[in-house]
């Protein structure tokens, strides 16, 4: 299958890896990792990706991790595993979402700086370039959470390439991005993480409303509170924060599966506000804040390295729709209101 596939190939020659300089024990606080380095990172990762491919089981097979950052190279052993549900089945992507699971023993003082269980977001479809423009247009969503929650994932645009243990399939090298462990992330803020069912009235009031005011502007219906649907929770002993992750079905970012150009029930992108019911005066104050935060994120769309322009004038188009819609009180209303009725 695969050499029918348009492929971008590389010659891959594995050298021996030198390692970073490592950093001091208190690298929760203090390590800068992965996510925080602003030169741009290769990632090599040799495993059975015959099997992978083909069998999309969602197992753990043994791989040989290679990041390369400048002149400095790390080695490290890990497993990996397709990740999954929707991208994970061979009808809806060529290539599946996968995870890497870092040796607890070598990660803690590695660039990846605690990070055990690394989520990479692929490409997905093999044959497609507007596939790497979804990819870019959801990262770039990440990045946006970044600048206006006090609660949110880090991630990072790497280059991978993915080599066959047993020369079955050619390496492949795509673009791909990496998403912070949620344990990880619960460290940063000296928390930690909470797997049980949750309600409304369980979560931190502001951390909400912000969640479900973001949500409603990137055109996310896609997430759930009492099945954990797309968002992990982290607490300590005051409070319950949520975070939200994957985006992909988000009206801002717009995937389409089926290369169509149209959308399933399931997937179809809209703007509905699913957060609790807020009176004028907390939505307002929420809405100020991200005004402020407006320049901000259209500097993040528009700097963007991996964003074509045309995807830049969508992605700017619904964000100013979103503030168009918070400056009008009817609108606000009909919205936010109109359902609490």
């Amino acid at each position: 299958m695969l050499s029918k596939l348009s492929l971008i190939i590389f010659p891959i020659c594995l050298i021996a890896a030198t390692t970073f300089s490592k950093p001091g024990s208190n690298q929760q606080n203090d390590q800068k990792t992965i996510y925080d380095i602003e030169s741009p990172v290769k990632i090599s990762i040799k495993a059975d990706f015959d099997h992978i491919i083909n069998n999309r089981e969602i197992e753990q097979l043994p791989a040989e991790i290679l990041v390369t950052i400048d002149d400095n190279s790390e080695k490290i052993d890990a497993f990996i595993e397709v990740r999954g549900n929707f991208r994970r089945k061979k009808e809806n992507c060529d290539f599946p979402p996968i995870r890497m699971r870092l040796n607890e023993g070598e990660v803690e003082e590695s660039i990846f700086g605690g990070n055990k269980n690394i989520k990479i977001v692929t490409h997905c479809k093999e044959k497609s370039n507007q596939f790497l423009q979804f990819m870019a247009k959801e990262y770039t969503v990440y990045k946006i959470h970044n600048v206006i929650a006090t609660y949110s994932f880090k991630v990072k645009m790497v280059e991978i390439t993915y080599i066959d243990e047993n020369d079955k399939v050619k390496p492949i090298t795509r673009e791909a991005f990496i998403i912070e462990d949620v344990e990880h992330l619960a460290k940063r803020y000296h928390m930690y993480e909470f797997e049980g069912r949750l309600t409304a009235d369980s979560i931190d009031h502001d951390n909400l409303l912000t969640t479900s005011v973001f949500q409603f502007m990137i055109g996310n219906t896609d997430w759930l509170i009492q099945f954990s649907k797309n968002l992990k929770f982290i607490r300590d002993e005051n409070k319950t924060i949520l975070v939200p992750y994957d985006f992909d079905y988000t009206a801002l970012v717009g995937t389409d599966y089926t290369l169509e150009g149209g959308y399933t029930v399931l997937m179809f992108p809209q703007r509905t506000f699913k957060g609790p019911c807020y009176g004028m005066g907390e939505l307002e104050a929420e809405f100020n804040r991200l005004t402020d935060k407006k320049d901000e994120i259209m500097q993040i769309i528009s700097t963007s390295a991996y964003l074509k322009s045309k995807s830049k004038s969508e992605m700017k188009n619904y964000i100013n729709e979103f503030f168009s819609i918070i400056k009008s009180k009817e609108k606000v209303k009909q919205y936010f209101l109109s359902r609490c009725k």
